[in-house]
C-alpha cells in the first residue's frame, strides 16, 4: 500500500492479534490498534525495514517517530515511525496501545515530530539505526522527555544529567 507515496508493507491490520515470545519465554498477544507494518527500501537500527503504525488520519501530514527503548535496559532499540495521527498524544496513545505488558510508556523515548517531506528525506539521507531524537541513550526510562514534551536531544547517564537536561 501507498502512504504518502511511500510503499508500505502492511503485516497487521488493525484489530489484528499480533502475538509472540518475550525474551523471557513468555507469550504475549495483543490486538493492533492500527495497521502496522514497514517501510519498504528503508532499514532500521535492527537491521529490518524502518517499522510505521498507520492510523486513522490519512490526510495527516506529520510523522511522530518514536526513538522506542529497550523496556529493561533503557537503551535505544529501534524506531517506531507513527504516520496518519494529528497529533503527538493520538500518536503515543496508539503506541502505548500495541503493547500488552502495560509496559509502552516506558518504551518510548524521544517522540520527534517532522512534516511529510522532511520525514521522506530523514528516511533517504537520515541515519535510520540512531536515535532521531539525537541520544543513545534515555534519562531514567524517559520520564525527562515526557516531562518536558519529546523530541529534546537530552543528554543520558540518569540522575547525574538531569539538572542539565531539564535545563536545556
Amino acid at each position: 500500500m501507498l502512504a504518502h507515496g511511500l510503499d508500505i508493507n502492511i503485516q497487521h491490520a488493525k484489530g489484528d492479534i499480533r502475538k509472540g515470545v518475550d525474551k523471557g519465554g513468555i507469550p504475549w498477544r495483543v490486538r493492533m490498534p492500527c495497521a502496522y507494518g514497514e517501510i519498504k527500501r528503508t532499514t532500521g537500527a535492527d537491521g529490518d525495514r524502518v517499522d510505521v503504525y498507520l492510523g486513522p488520519d490519512r490526510s495527516s501530514d506529520k510523522a511522530f517517530i518514536i526513538d522506542q527503548a529497550d523496556a529493561d535496559t533503557r537503551r535505544f532499540d529501534e524506531h517506531k515511525v507513527m504516520l496518519g495521527f494529528p497529533t503527538r498524544e493520538a500518536a503515543v496513545d496508539a503506541y502505548k496501545g500495541a503493547f500488552s505488558d502495560g509496559k509502552g510508556a516506558d518504551r518510548i523515548g524521544a517522540v520527534t515530530e517532522m512534516g511529510i517531506e522532511k520525514f521522506k528525506t530523514w528516511l533517504k539521507d537520515g541515519d535510520t539505526t540512531k536515535p532521531a531524537g539525537g541520544r543513545g541513550r534515555f534519562a531514567d526510562g524517559g520520564w525527562v522527555q515526557r516531562l518536558m514534551g519529546g523530541g529534546m536531544p537530552l543528554l543520558g547517564g540518569g540522575k547525574k544529567n538531569v539538572g542539565h537536561n531539564i535545563s536545556t
